[in-house]
């Protein structure tokens, strides 16, 4: 078999990083996205997505328990209104 006859496939999955056959566009694309540890790769967008979102429910249910509480009622409605507002995108004329 030649040289030119053998093809080899080569899977790059993100737990196996090869940045050997990567142009520099896409080597700096995935610094900016990965974050690198000892044990394993993470997609930094889905960290900072699932932090948001549970901070966000954390705070959503601490503020209905105290309303739930009836304990001043004004703070824990604006933090509800304000998470709210966060999470729904305004509306717009096209």
């Amino acid at each position: 078999m030649s040289e030119e006859e053998r093809v080899e496939l080569k899977i790059d999955t993100p737990n196996n990083l090869s940045h050997s056959g990567l142009s520099d566009t896409e080597k700096e694309f995935r610094r900016k996205i990965y974050w690198k540890s000892c044990c394993f790769d993470l997609d930094r967008r889905a960290v900072k997505f699932f932090s948001q979102l549970s901070i966000s429910l954390i705070v959503v249910i601490f503020s209905l328990y105290q309303l739930h509480k009836e304990k001043n009622t004004d703070i824990y409605l604006s933090l509800l209104t304000m998470i709210l507002g966060v999470y729904v995108e305004a509306p717009r004329l096209h």
